[in-house]
């Protein structure tokens, strides 16, 4: 897939633009010792439009997949929209039925925070685009998370590096700007904070 990073804004695609990340670390810390390999569970906060958009594509990639958000109608609704997109990739032939089912099956839908996170290798945030709601999430979910747990936003317009000060992980934390429909659109967009270390990116 075509892969965009930014440091707040500065693109870091492979160019001429690589060497101008400020604070970037490129030597991993003692904390992020997991490898892309070691990736099995994701956990996705915010079962709306993008939310259940990111646990599918998710699903689809192979990972389990724990979507999260705050009563069961919302988390119901976003499992549901799953299912839905699904039985329309198979209706035209984009997704065998048993790709679908397996895909489908790999999505657990909750409403803790604990049980959500606790188990969870990376962490998709994607909950209205308000600065203080997102620290709120940040804040409780450090309580939860492993230690070793890379924490991602959505955000397309918020500061990652004002997200990530919230968290005890700043240099495992960057952003992860999905287009919508994630399962339509095969581009993401990488962002680094001031601390993000080159290791989580």
């Amino acid at each position: 897939e075509p892969r965009g990073a930014s440091a707040e804004g500065v693109s870091l695609a492979d160019g001429p633009f690589e060497s101008t990340r400020p604070n970037v670390q490129s030597a991993p810390d003692a904390r992020v010792s997991m490898e892309f390999e070691d990736i099995e569970t994701v956990a996705v906060l915010g079962a709306g439009n993008m939310g259940h958009g990111i646990a599918e594509v998710a699903a689809l990639a192979g990972f389990e997949v724990a979507l999260r958000d705050i009563n069961e109608e919302f988390v119901e609704g976003g499992v549901e929209h799953i299912e839905w997109s699904l039985d329309k990739l198979v209706e035209h032939d984009q997704l065998s039925r048993e790709e679908a089912d397996a895909a489908q099956e790999r999505v657990t839908g909750l409403v803790d925070l604990e049980t959500a996170v606790d188990d969870a290798d990376v962490v998709v945030e994607a909950v209205p685009e308000r600065m203080e709601i997102k620290k709120n999430v940040y804040r409780e979910l450090e309580e939860y998370a492993a230690e070793e747990a890379i924490f991602t936003s959505n955000t397309s317009s918020l500061s990652i590096t004002e997200l990530s000060e919230v968290t005890d992980r700043p240099e495992q934390f960057c952003g992860m700007h999905f287009f919508n429909p994630p399962v339509r659109m095969e581009l993401v967009e990488v962002i680094a904070g001031a601390h993000t270390l080159d290791h989580t990116l």
